[in-house]
């Protein structure tokens, strides 16, 4: 997958570039246009968490990739629908397509790493428990080293692959300027429903990269028009999930994601009674913060393999989006130009 070589910079440069992405004409949307946009302006409005706690959670995460996924799936309906075939599409929006949804590829990738090294550290966490509900002196001990070698761990491989995941999603801002197209209503339409989607997607990766980090990352802020009629409920979205997160750093906790803050908590309660130990803390209460602790442990692994789950199963639906892009211009005599950049791709 590719990959920037470039330092890390904010995900929006100062100003406003999204400005107005669409050119202004006297178009209005179809009514396949306009059931695209109810449908994903819902899609957004459900994401909206109806509680602080909930931002940001294993499960929301799931529903955004889930969400991302019903709208590719829209998009895919919507070319349809308008009737616009694939063989009739402009260079410069197969171009646009594929490489978009290769950054998407490549977020993946970077994500799913990111998620194998996190259940690395916290299986090393659930074998530090396991000596601890032992008993034995000598295993207290090699727990208390293993807990300190864990938050070592966390702090030094932070953020490993997520440094990859901001390289794609900055890749993706610069590509929010679409191309210009010619006075074809349909041809605008399938456009239009293609930046909602980058919006989108834009959005939650970078919610998903939030959850893991334990650095201040600057979050997207993107400016609708006012014109979409996903507009009030993206912004609202946007709004909820930033504000919270920023408020979460703001409180000093570690990680914006609940259930890592949860076990954060408790590794904080556990590891200064085995460096220095129990004091007035009764043995009762000291084992249990350890089934606490071990109990949420069991439950972010099981969290993480279910987004990881969700991770693969979007990555199957972009590859499959792709491989059908592809089979149409083959079935469908496209122009040689077109013929060309298919065996380029391939």
């Amino acid at each position: 997958m590719s990959r920037s070589d470039g330092p890390h910079r904010p995900f929006l440069p100062i100003g406003n570039p999204f400005k107005m992405m669409m050119h202004r004409t006297s178009h209005l949307p179809s009514t396949v246009l306009t059931a695209y946009e109810k449908c994903l302006a819902e899609r957004l409005r459900q994401l909206k968490p109806n509680n602080a706690t909930d931002v940001i959670s294993f499960s929301w995460m799931k529903s955004a990739l889930g969400s991302i996924c019903e709208t590719l799936d829209d998009i895919r309906k919507l070319i349809v629908d308008l009737e616009l075939p694939i063989c009739s599409w402009d260079i410069k929006w197969v171009d646009m397509y594929l490489d978009n949804s290769l950054k998407l590829l490549d977020f993946c990738s970077a994500y799913g790493m990111d998620i194998v090294r996190q259940r690395f550290g916290y299986v090393m966490l659930k074998c530090a428990l396991l000596d601890l509900e032992s008993g034995n002196p000598q295993k207290l001990m090699l727990a208390s080293s293993s807990l300190h070698e864990w938050m070592q761990y966390q702090r030094r491989y932070d953020n490993s692959k997520l440094q990859d995941c901001c390289d794609v999603i900055c890749k993706l801002e610069e590509t929010l300027n679409l191309p210009k197209i010619k006075n074809i209503p349909k041809a605008k339409d399938l456009v239009r429903a293609m930046y909602g989607l980058k919006v989108q997607t834009m959005f939650i990766f970078s919610t998903l990269v939030a959850a893991f980090s334990t650095t201040r990352r600057t979050l997207v802020d993107l400016q609708v028009p006012k014109e979409y009629l996903w507009h009030q409920s993206f912004t609202e979205l946007q709004t909820v999930m930033n504000g919270e997160i920023k408020n979460i750093y703001a409180s000093g906790n570690v990680y914006p994601l609940k259930e890592l803050r949860i076990i954060d908590q408790n590794v904080k309660k556990l590891y200064p009674l085995l460096h220095d130990g129990l004091g007035e803390i009764t043995e009762e209460v000291f084992n249990g913060y350890c089934s606490k602790l071990m109990e949420c442990n069991e439950k972010f692994l099981v969290g993480l393999d279910g987004i990881k789950s969700e991770m693969d199963r979007f990555f199957k639906v972009v590859v499959d989006g792709r491989t059908a892009l592809l089979d149409n211009f083959q079935q469908q005599s496209p122009r040689r130009g077109v013929q060309q950049m298919v065996k380029d791709v391939g």
